[in-house]
């Protein structure tokens, strides 16, 4: 069903301010309300002809959403359609003696079906229809909306439909597809009572493991995602369908969500399994589709304030758009803040000595105040130890040796990571945003649009105090007070500043586009985009100067020299600055791409019409990365893609009250993208549905998938150093040692791609009988080989065989050089079942849901290092490359209209400690509360609003923290969220 992936070797600024853009909006709001108030009803004139003609038409005249089966209007001939009409309306008109009749969608899509049908299909069921514009079928985690049915899948019964969601760029409305996707609504991230999409994906079962937040995050404070726990960079993002770069403070190896205003999200989709077939390179372990607001009609307000012990985080978004028969646009401004969670606010960190715990005293000499001991290992003179804690005085206070007498012997321990603020648990941060929309009609059957988002992220945390790790104190010290070199360990207290971690993000993306109907019912889409990013990473006071502290640490002078045995300022700050300074790191990431695909039929067969896309891509990268004065690392890179899809009816019921219901379709893709850098990967998908009853779908999939070499990986600089300098030693000769060899840092011209291969096999069961009930479970599996990685000298000595021409010897055998370089190696390999159950019903004056959901990951093996045999990682925790064999929801929720309430339980499963170590971790449930009530349901007089509701949110109920692990940071980063309860109020108005 699938073929691996073959590979063929070839010999800005934009600041925002909020005063500027709440005015422009402001000026806005008086025309829009006017505009708002005409545009339910538009202008349509349309002559009698061929129905599908009048259904598009209608539909690019009035900007809805129109579905319809392109078999059953086939032959009809509509009437003329004449007025100021809304879409629903004219779409009647046209529909009248027809037998068909119009439903209008809650999300405002018309759906044109049998006037009389002889069953109501359940929604797993395809109903074939074409798209017009498009529309997505939306889920929710949660239970607490109207005909959610809690497992991230549609109620059944209800009318809503997909039409083209990732995993396949097709455009066809089937409720369920050969690929699994699940869909978000801003709704259902709004109501989970998580602040970032990074959280939000976090949180559901399909991303095992999260790379954590703050100083100990693998993501240093960005927002990403690990689908099936793999590797960072493995699940490729989209923004509305289009690849954006990997961000340049990534190393240029994944984007960061926290650049996507969360104002602007209108629904996130999300395929769980590798499709480069589709979409192109990283995504190894699957895609996220993040769709932003592409209308509206009015202005909406939205604040939100939330807060748990130690943090808080808010926001706010001013939304306006307007339509018109001609076209439209929608704007979103948002503006966020978060307070940093640090270690001084959770008791957990007060004391490292984890030995009642089972764990290490890992508690150290550099505190506030910090510990002396003498050089020469006699006892200090005074005392009758050679170590003696530096006694808490005034800062002023000059000591004597009688000061440590109480401490003689006992040295000051502490948590050193906890030291002054202690390091983030979570980074605090300030976010600036804008999206805007528009689209021109040029005719009936052409239109252009465009998109422009704009992000200021900046992210800071203060952090320890100042490190003074075993320096030596000359006797010219001023402030020593024994006469005699000793050695001291500490950190400064906040007076002399602290360390402190800051990002800066600067993103910029343009969109334009053509879209329009060619001859024969096919569509023609091209876009032109292009994103930037520009920022720096600061780690403030990083950089010690040795040579400064010691000429402090050796002068006589109180003037020039530093004082490490006080709590208070240590030395003037012009002498701080000088042995303390920031370690700086600019970078920037650029992609431009141009795209153009087709969509259409390419006839019928006894079955159906057979479907169809076609198109191709150019993009070039660019990637930056500089430290002021050190060194810069520039590359970039192009890169051509062509890429087709088929969807191939295969067969159709023919009798009975099923005749012309479809029983089962094939899917096949291909994708073929060549490089300047490194050469070309061809990728390949297919996928097959098979419905047996109305109720009832099967289907699978297969999908091989590629990640190419990051800019970082193919571009290093030259550098040559010492095989003395690794202590390098020859296995071929005995372990003898290596000298006088050379070790060149240098890039690797054989370095391919990692290849991945994914397959699906599913089945969905939505009784006919009882509306509102589903069942679901896909198996799946997902292999990466090949992994890049950064090869040790040492390494490659041991594996010379392995890694053919990284290893140069002389003619006597001696080893001459040795390449220190990317290679491709490893393997991982995972495999699991995704479950679900739901049921929605109405009842006692609402609509009631139940959900469960869970993910069971069976086998999680990988080969990491060179020649070393599988493993399996299991539930068993690692730094990387691990997964829990469970994770799981339950949820319940009721509706009334005027309020609701929905519960939500998150399972994480149990898990080993990492290392030696068989403490059971994992094994618990965090529960979170949602709702909310409508003012005007309520009887509440909200003046000209349309709607205005307020939504509460209660994260973590029970105030669960994170356990305690048996490795620093002595909690597990991929699982924790030190937030603890967390409580947040929305208000959100629409006029």
């Amino acid at each position: 069903m699938h073929r691996s992936t073959r590979v063929r070797r070839r010999s800005s600024h934009h600041v925002l301010t909020i005063p500027a853009l709440a005015a422009c909006m402001a000026c806005a709001l008086p025309a829009l309300a006017a505009d708002v108030r005409e545009a339910a009803r538009h202008v349509v004139e349309q002559p009698s002809q061929a129905m599908a003609e009048t259904l598009r038409a209608i539909a690019r005249q009035t900007g809805a959403s129109v579905l319809f089966d392109a078999v059953a209007v086939r032959g009809l001939v509509a009437p003329r359609v004449s007025g100021r009409l809304s879409a629903a309306e004219a779409i009647s008109q046209a529909l009248e003696g027809s037998g068909l009749m119009v439903e209008v969608m809650g999300d405002g899509a018309v759906v044109v079906k049998p006037a009389v049908a002889p069953a109501a299909p359940a929604a797993g069921t395809k109903t074939s229809l074409r798209q017009v514009q498009l529309v997505a079928r939306t889920v929710t985690p949660d239970q607490d909306r109207p005909g959610a049915s809690g497992s991230g899948q549609p109620s059944a019964g209800s009318a809503s439909q997909k039409v083209e969601v990732t995993g396949t760029r097709l455009r066809l409305v089937e409720s369920e597809g050969a690929v699994p996707v699940r869909v978000f609504r801003r709704e259902d991230i709004e109501r989970s009572g998580q602040a970032t999409l990074e959280r939000f994906l976090g949180s559901l079962n399909e991303a095992s493991v999260s790379p954590g937040e703050g100083a100990f995050g693998a993501t240093a404070g960005q927002g990403s995602v690990q689908l099936r726990g793999l590797p960072l960079g493995s699940t490729l993002i989209l923004v509305n369908g289009r690849r954006v770069q990997a961000v340049g403070s990534s190393s240029a190896n994944f984007f960061n969500l926290n650049l996507i205003p969360m104002a602007a999200v209108e629904r996130v989709e999300i395929v769980p399994v590798g499709s480069s077939a589709v979409y192109g390179g990283d995504a190894l372990a699957g895609v996220v589709n993040v769709i932003l607001r592409q209308s509206m009609d009015g202005v909406a307000l939205d604040m939100r304030l939330a807060s748990a012990s130690g943090t808080g985080d808010g926001s706010v978004s001013l939304a306006a758009g307007t339509r018109s028969p001609t076209g439209g646009f929608t704007v979103v401004g948002t503006y966020s803040r978060s307070t940093p969670l640090t270690m001084a606010e959770r008791s957990f960190f007060d004391d490292a000595d984890y030995r009642p715990l089972g764990g290490p005293d890992a508690r150290s000499r550099n505190c506030v105040p910090g510990t002396v001991t003498t050089a020469d290992g006699s006892n200090l003179p005074g005392l009758t130890a050679p170590v003696a804690g530096i006694p808490l005085r005034s800062p002023g206070t000059t000591l004597v040796p009688a000061d440590f007498a109480a401490t003689a012997g006992q040295p000051n321990l502490c948590n050193s990571l906890a030291s002054g603020r202690g390091s983030a648990l979570v980074h605090g941060s300030e976010a600036l945003g804008l999206h805007a929309v528009g689209d021109l009609r040029l005719s009936d059957r052409w239109s252009l649009f465009s998109e422009l988002t704009l992000a200021d992220d900046r992210l800071r945390a203060e952090q320890g105090g100042l490190v003074l790790s075993n320096v030596l104190v000359p006797e010219t010290n001023p402030y020593n007070p024994f006469g005699v070199p000793v050695r001291v360990s500490a950190r400064l207290g906040d007076a002399n500043g602290t360390q402190f971690f800051a990002r800066t993000t600067r993103f910029t993306r343009v969109l334009a586009g053509l879209r329009g109907e060619l001859p024969a019912g096919w569509d023609l889409e091209l876009t032109a985009s292009t994103s930037r990013d520009a920022g720096e990473r600061v780690l403030g006071n990083g950089n010690t100067s040795v040579a400064a502290r010691n000429a402090a640490l050796a002068s006589a002078s109180l003037a020039t020299a530093l004082n490490p045995f006080t709590v208070g300022p240590a030395a003037s700050q012009d002498v701080l600055d000088a042995i303390w300074t920031d370690s700086v790191r600019a970078n920037r990431g650029r992609k431009d791409l141009v795209t153009v695909l087709a969509r259409g039929s390419l006839g019928a067969l006894p079955a159906g019409e057979v479907e169809a896309v076609a198109g191709a891509e150019l993009a070039r990268d660019r990637y930056e990365t500089s430290i002021p004065g050190d060194v810069s690392v520039v590359d970039s890179r192009r890169a051509r893609a062509i890429f087709g899809e088929l969807r191939l009816p295969l067969m159709r019921a023919g009798e009975g009250t099923d005749r012309g219901r479809e029983l089962a379709a094939l899917t096949v893709a291909a994708r073929g993208d060549r490089y300047s850098d490194f050469g070309s990967a061809s990728t390949y998908q297919s996928g097959l549905e098979w419905r047996p009853s109305r109720s009832t779908l099967l289907r699978a999939s297969a999908a091989t998938s590629f990640k190419p070499p990051t800019l970082l990986q193919t571009s290093v600089d030259e550098i040559r150093l010492t095989t003395d300098d690794f202590g390098l030693v020859d296995p071929a000769l005995g372990g003898a040692p290596i000298v006088g060899g050379e070790v060149l840092r240098t890039t690797n011209a054989a370095l391919e791609p990692e290849e991945g291969r994914a397959v699906s096999l599913g089945a969905i069961w939505e009784p006919v009988s009882q509306p509102g009930m589903r069942f679901g479970a896909t198996a799946w599996r997902v292999r990466i080989d090949g992994l890049i990685a950064l090869l040790w000298p040492q390494v490659t000595l041991d594996n010379e065989a392995q890694f053919p021409g990284l290893v140069t010897r002389a003619a006597d055998g001696s080893v001459s050089r040795v390449l220190y370089t990317e290679v491709n190696f490893g393997r991982v390999e995972t495999a699991g079942l995704d479950l679900e159950a739901a049921y929605g019903w109405q009842a006692h004056g609402g609509r009631w849901n139940v959900g469960a959901s869970a993910t069971r990951t069976s086998r999680y093996d990988v080969v990491i290092a060179p020649g070393a045999p599988m493993v399996s990682r299991l539930g068993k925790r690692f730094a990387d490359y691990w997964a829990p064999e469970w994770k799981g929801r339950l949820s319940a929720g009721f509706d009334a209209g005027a309020w609701r309430l929905g519960w939500t339980g998150r399972y994480v499963g149990a898990y080993e400690d990492a290392g030696t170590s068989t403490r059971r971790l994992g094994g618990f449930w965090l529960h979170d509360l949602a709702g909310g009530f409508d003012l005007r349901k309520l009887g509440f007089d909200i003046g000209a609003a349309k709607s205005a509701t307020v939504s509460l949110a209660i994260v973590n109920l029970t105030d669960r923290l994170p356990e305690f692990a048996n490795s620093s940071p002595y909690y597990d980063v991929t699982q924790a969220d030190w937030r603890g309860r967390y409580a947040s109020v929305r208000f959100s108005v629409d006029w």
